[in-house]
């Protein structure tokens, strides 16, 4: 996104420095500059503001993944609101509705945990998305039913919300972290 906004405005600075000849009226003549005005330094460019809205509404808190994880994260920065967006958007294609939340939160050593929760108008909703999900395995100890690979995904269903949750841990990232999922499933689910 800053790569194209970057690219935008090289191509607007671009525009306003061609030649257009006649339509361009002379500039009026002033005093010539000084040379104390010649060694001011010349400002730098501004870049765009960083875009960090939230996406997480309330779901989840970093004090909670810390102490689910024992991981020193806290909130990521981004534009969280957008990637909800494509969440709901998302479920949209297969004919549901959901409202969706999203909460990044990393830690400078590299560690990273997702959490995303869907929360449907029903569970019959939350039923039908959760029979398309493929490829991991039935886990207890979390929600009314969850799958897991053990390490960096789990997916737990409740009600009529799903939560996600996405993890991980830099120093480990194959290790066995099924505990940590499911600790921060079932703080996620508690609000989804």
């Amino acid at each position: 996104m800053r790569l194209f906004l970057l690219a935008a405005a090289a191509l607007c600075l671009l525009a306003a420095c061609t030649d257009e000849g006649t339509k361009r009226s002379p500039l009026p003549a002033g005093p010539a500059p000084s040379a104390e005005a010649s060694l001011r330094p010349v400002p730098s460019p501004s870049h765009p503001p960083v875009v960090n809205s939230d996406g997480c509404h309330g779901l989840i808190s970093a004090a909670q993944v810390q102490q689910a994880t024992g991981l020193p994260v806290q909130a990521s920065q981004g534009d969280g609101a957008a990637a909800v967006a494509q969440y709901a958007q998302a479920v949209q294609t297969l004919g549901l509705n959901a409202d969706a939340r999203m909460c990044p939160f990393g830690s400078p050593a590299g560690d990273q945990v997702t959490v995303v929760a869907l929360t449907f108008a029903d569970a019959g909703q939350a039923q039908k998305l959760w029979t398309t999900i493929a490829s991991l395995d039935a886990v207890g100890g979390v929600g009314e039913a969850a799958l897991s690979d053990r390490s960096k995904t789990l997916l737990a269903r409740r009600g009529k919300a799903i939560v996600a949750v996405y993890l991980v841990v830099a120093a480990a990232p194959g290790a066995d972290h099924l505990g940590q999922l499911r600790s921060v499933a079932n703080a996620a689910l508690s609000k989804a």
